[in-house]
């Protein structure tokens, strides 16, 4: 008796076309885990586009993208499509930018450039459809989000003053948003590259393919003038002209957030010197994303390894132990 196989078990191209298929339908299709694999699907494409090559890679995508928006149009049912593009094309992007051995700047802030052109695309064009100001549209949308949030709150069993507080003040925090939104959007997009990148290449360590200009991403930390850009940013806010003031604050928004993640990169070093066991390294990590004062003294540390090294000073204390 002939024994049973499966067709594809021996074939990469198929389980890679597999892996991404199932991606992209939860990404389109289920609600809850289509939100995660949509912010994970940059580093599922730029981990299989160094195994399996890029160029399969994008076939296996491009497949199943156009199968299943196609589906969808059959269906008439709404999906993210150009997030889901932006975010796999990120990832591609990530997979053929590594391979050219450059630094890890260009890695991470072109994918990211990327991404927020996507996003910009994606306000002209519906504006551009719907006739209307794309900066309306993202007020709107984030009027839609807020609105959402508040009632998602109201099921919670929270105090009625802080949902009433919240309900009165939805008009200034919806403006307040939608002021420093240039600044979120560079921020989320830099942050989402920076984390799938992080995680891609851990798997990478794992199947034995290591590029060794990551090797010391502990040592990282954002150029010199960048500390310019800060004091020039932060001196606007003394101009009173409010289109001045609001750029000064999306322009200092994203400097303190790379000085957060230089302070990453010395906290990790701090970890990795003194062998911190894994449970609380992730603990520490935790409580940075469900307590999100803690990132104030992050950027801070950052922005003070310009003047005290505090690589330098965890490597004496290191060894003079």
């Amino acid at each position: 008796m002939k024994k049973f196989s499966i067709p594809f078990r021996n074939n990469p191209f198929l389980k890679l076309l597999l892996v991404i298929a199932f991606s992209i339908f939860a990404a389109f299709f289920i609600p809850v885990m289509g939100s995660f694999f949509l912010l994970i699907l940059p580093m599922i494409l730029f981990f299989n586009g160094t195994v399996n090559g890029i160029n399969k890679t994008a076939a296996a995508f491009l497949i199943s993208f156009s199968l299943f928006l196609l589906l969808a149009m059959m269906l008439s049912i709404h999906v993210p499509a150009i997030p889901v593009f932006a975010m796999a094309a990120a990832g591609l992007l990530m997979a053929q930018i590594a391979a050219g051995n450059v630094s890890v700047e260009k890695t991470i802030i072109y994918p990211a450039v990327f991404i927020i052109a996507a996003i910009c695309f994606y306000f002209i064009y519906d504006g551009f459809v719907h006739s209307a100001d794309p900066w309306l549209l993202v007020k709107n949308y984030i009027a839609a989000i807020i609105a959402e949030n508040v009632k998602f709150y109201s099921q919670l069993p929270l105090k009625a003053e802080d949902i009433n507080f919240i309900k009165d003040n939805e008009k200034n925090i919806v403006s307040g948003i939608t002021q420093i939104f240039p600044a979120l959007v560079v921020i989320s997009a830099v942050f989402i590259v920076w984390i799938n990148f992080l995680l891609g290449k851990n798997y990478l360590g794992k199947a034995g393919i290591t590029y060794h200009q990551f090797t010391a991403l502990t040592r990282w930390k954002a150029p010199d003038f960048t500390i310019w850009i800060f004091i020039a940013s932060a001196a606007l806010f003394l101009i009173s002209h409010q289109d001045i003031n609001l750029f000064g604050w999306n322009i200092f928004l994203v400097v303190c957030f790379i000085y957060f993640l230089q302070g990453l990169t010395i906290v990790s070093f701090f970890f990795q010197t003194k062998n911190v066991p894994f449970f609380f390294r992730y603990f520490f990590y935790f409580l940075i994303a469900v307590q999100q004062i803690l990132m104030v003294p992050i950027a801070a540390v950052g922005c003070l390894d310009i003047w005290i090294d505090f690589r330098k000073l965890f490597q004496k204390d290191q060894t003079a132990a």
